[in-house]
């Protein structure tokens, strides 16, 4: 008798509803969002081992949001149990993980499931789907929801390959690595880097902080919630009170981004105060000090940062770094600083979903379409990509507020098309052309007297100059704007 299990006769893979990709933020709002419509037949497929997306990825020292912790959670499903006014990583992360638990999400998620390319079948009015272990998924609709700060970059530096110290990210942070007594560089000064500097200056024996350009920064009004005040944060009343004080103190901020406006002297002062008072040496101030508007880069919260600089074993290059070789960094004044370790805090390739390869109608590929300058109607749909919806797509970023309220505003969009193709049983929808342009064109006028024109370089532009990242308005002004689809804008088939 033979011993061989009997080969069993493999089914046709399921057709799912929707396919996401990332179970960070935006996906699991989207999974709920299905969940709650009464669609079951979705998957999440999530490259990581765990849940969170940039809250997975980013477990550098001192990781926390820059936004209040009240606002950076869904609107439906509000923490009162944040420990403080500025939620840490961990925290973050154990938030979504109830999420997805809370709503059953759990079963439609797959781990280390890493998706190499994505492709619309006409014919079929499918996406199909391939993972890196070969496996091929079907689904009517893709939901990438991977976002623009899931893909890190590192610095384009002469000799970097060379270099034989550790060398690692800081969204792909080495804990393994001891900095006690090493001699550490930290490339990049943006939000990351405020963040990680002050934690791991201690325990160097000497830190270089290469600062590219400097940003402006201002004061962190973190607070620790007492047990009286999460007592509070479970009454619903409060609560709601609560999110909307600080949803509207968080709308005002952008006003700051106003040039010549009142609110952006305000922001301007405050900063130059900040500066001021904890920079006493007049060389290090002035080498801190931009030269561009308040709020043409990101504006950065910080208590620790500029005292962590006065420290006697930190120093600040702003002298631009040349190259790296096999021991260290050579700036252009032609010193060099052997170090053991360099960290670099360079933020995010944001050309959303380049690193995979997706084909939309006759085979016609997203980074054609895009040329390096993503645009999307609405940062959410693309003419060309049927049934394709970005979370957090092009000119969908905020510099004054929760990424959440975009997110939540999308999701929404994206499920009323969803079921508007379903009610018309068609097979899917695809927004024009002319339409996609005439959203660009006006977007795009917008921001060029904005002050993100401004002469700076930030992770809103391309190469180019031209702006991406930003949306310019309020996010009340974008919400409604998603509020109900314009169903003329789209091709229904």
């Amino acid at each position: 008798m033979s011993n061989e299990h009997p080969v069993l006769e493999q089914a046709a893979p399921e057709i799912y509803r929707a396919v996401i990709l990332g179970a960070g933020v935006s996906g699991l709002c989207m999974g709920r969002a299905f969940r709650k419509a009464g669609i079951t037949s979705f998957l999440i497929i999530e490259k990581s081992e765990g849940i969170g997306g940039t809250w997975w990825d980013n477990t550098y020292p001192g990781a926390e949001c820059d936004v209040r912790s009240h606002l950076y959670s869904y609107s439906f499903d509000l923490n009162p149990e944040w420990s403080q006014a500025y939620a840490p990583q961990p925290e973050i992360r154990e938030y979504l993980v109830r999420f997805a638990t809370k709503f059953d999400l759990l079963p439609h998620i797959r781990l280390n499931a890493t998706l190499t390319s994505a492709r619309f079948d006409a014919e079929q009015g499918l996406w199909l789907l391939r993972l890196e272990n070969g496996e091929q998924l079907k689904a009517s609709f893709f939901i990438c929801s991977a976002g623009p700060l899931s893909e890190p970059h590192y610095p384009d530096i002469r000799g970097m390959d060379t270099y034989e110290g550790g060398l690692f990210h800081s969204a792909r942070w080495d804990h393994d690595y001891p900095l006690n007594g090493k001699r550490v560089a930290v490339i990049g000064t943006a939000a990351s880097a405020v963040q990680i500097v002050p934690l791991i200056a201690p325990l160097a024996a000497n830190l270089y902080v290469c600062q590219r350009s400097p940003n402006w920064i201002i004061p962190r009004l973190n607070h620790v919630y007492a047990s009286w005040e999460k007592a509070l944060f479970r009454l619903k009343p409060v609560a709601k009170t609560n999110r909307f004080l600080l949803y509207w103190l968080h709308e005002m901020n952008r006003l700051s981004f106003n040039p010549g406006g009142f609110m952006a002297r305000i922001g301007r002062g405050l900063a130059e105060w900040h500066l001021r008072r904890q920079v006493a040496n007049p060389r290090l101030r002035k080498a801190l000090r931009p030269s561009y508007p308040f709020g043409c880069k990101r504006v950065l919260l910080s208590n620790a940062y500029y005292p962590t600089l006065m420290r006697s074993n930190v120093e600040l290059i702003d002298t631009p770094i040349d190259r790296i070789d096999r021991s260290g960094i050579v700036t252009r004044d032609g010193q060099k600083r052997e170090v053991d370790v360099i960290i670099c805090a360079t933020g995010f390739n944001v050309k959303h979903m380049l690193s995979v390869e997706i084909r939309g109608l006759q085979g016609y590929r997203l980074n054609e379409a895009w040329a390096d300058e993503p645009k999307a109607y609405q940062g959410v749909t693309v003419a060309s990509f049927p049934n394709l919806f970005i979370l957090l797509g092009p000119n969908t970023g905020q510099g004054h507020t929760s990424a959440i309220l975009f997110i939540e505003a999308q999701v929404n969009y994206a499920l009323k098309c969803i079921q508007e193709v379903a009610r018309q049983r068609k097979r899917f929808l695809s927004v024009k052309p002319e339409a996609m342009n005439r959203y660009n064109e006006e977007l795009q006028k917008t921001l060029s007297t904005s002050v993100w024109a401004a002469g700076c370089r930030s992770w809103y532009k391309t190469e180019s100059g031209k702006i991406i990242g930003i949306y310019p308005g309020f996010s009340f002004q974008y919400a409604k704007q998603l509020r109900e689809p314009r169903f003329e804008d789209y091709a229904i088939c």
